[in-house]
């Protein structure tokens, strides 16, 4: 009788043993970390310079780690579908994604009844890079500094001049109001789908200027289509070496920049965290990355966990701020 429980005793020991290898694999083991492929999400469709830099961060990790990391395109409802998916995946190091200002800060500051709490939602695991954005009017506008503009602004009344954005709440919009707001004056606001119909206008003279990102104007500055009157940033663009920034052009402290960065679903191990951020910020800033985000008109802009975590913050304060000062209060829609 105690030779057969010991029997069972041991039977059931091995079969405990044979399911806790069974499980193992199913759950990131921070010490082999990545054991498969990693998929990185970007909530926009392919080709756009969002999934471009996704890319490039999957090619760095895959040569890091020796394992594929395939970029998934979850496009929808303004990058919600693709930032919702992730969010609900499971926290194990395996599901990352590659966002960043339009889509874990402008829509928590602009948005109320979203489907998902973004903002608690991810942990941030490294930045990436960052878009500098430029003020641009006609080519044959009679405004050669944003001092010239003002003074239009102010001697007029208002809403003299029109100006184009991606859509109400989007970053040009915001970046608009925050202009506005700082210069007390009114400008009238026509939002668009997108870049190119904002360029349309402007040639078209329909527009009288439109703050927007850089590699979506750039070659209609080059030719002399549009002129760029200063870039958003605190520094001077790589892209337009010529053109002051807004603080050299009289606005002190005007600083804003559309950036990216990579995130993952919240309650992702520590170690895994701390181990992607370092590997990001490390090896991003190596030729063979840097080049190809810059060829595309990104300033890379690396940084590991903590530093993206204080940017993060930083940034959803300062948007909420100027979304609540324009009184810009969206209602979510998935249509």
């Amino acid at each position: 009788m105690l030779r057969k429980q010991r029997l069972i005793r041991t039977i059931l020991g091995g079969a405990a043993l044979l399911g806790s290898l069974w499980v193992q694999p199913l759950f990131a083991n921070p010490g082999k970390y990545p054991e498969r492929a990693i998929t990185m999400v970007v909530p926009w469709g392919a080709g756009g310079v969002t999934d471009i830099a996704g890319r490039i961060v999957a090619e760095l990790l895959t040569d890091e780690y020796g394992v594929p990391v395939v970029v998934e395109n979850r496009p929808g409802v303004g990058g919600i579908m693709g930032i919702q998916h992730t969010a609900e995946a499971k926290p194990d190091g395996y599901t990352l994604m590659l966002s960043g200002l339009g889509g874990n800060v402008i829509p928590p500051a602009t948005i109320k009844d979203l489907p998902l709490d973004i903002e608690n939602s991810f942990v941030p695991i490294a930045r990436v890079a960052e878009f500098v954005n430029v003020l641009v009017v006609n080519g044959k506008s009679p405004f050669e500094t944003v001092g010239d503009l003002l003074d239009y602004a102010n001697e007029n009344e208002a809403e003299a001049l029109s100006f184009g954005s991606h859509g109400v709440g989007s970053s040009s919009h915001l970046t608009t109001e925050f202009f506005s707001q700082r210069e007390n004056l009114k400008f009238l606001h026509v939002p668009y789908k997108g870049s190119s119909e904002i360029s349309r206008d402007l040639l078209n003279k329909n527009l009288d200027f439109a703050f927007t990102n850089i590699p979506s104007v750039l070659s209609l500055i080059q030719d002399g289509s549009l002129k760029a009157l200063a870039v958003t940033s605190n520094y001077r663009s790589r892209h337009l070496p010529d053109v002051p920034t807004m603080e050299e052009s009289g606005l002190k402290d005007f600083d804003i920049t559309s950036w990216l960065g990579v995130y993952g679903p919240a309650g992702m191990p520590e170690e895994i965290v701390q181990k992607l951020g370092t590997i990001i910020a490390e090896k991003g800033q190596q030729e063979k990355y840097s080049n190809k985000l810059v060829n595309v008109g990104f300033e890379p802009m690396l940084g590991d966990s903590e530093e993206f975590s204080v940017l993060n913050q930083e940034e959803l304060k300062k948007w909420r701020q100027i979304a609540a000062e324009a009184n810009v209060n969206l209602t979510f829609s998935d249509n």
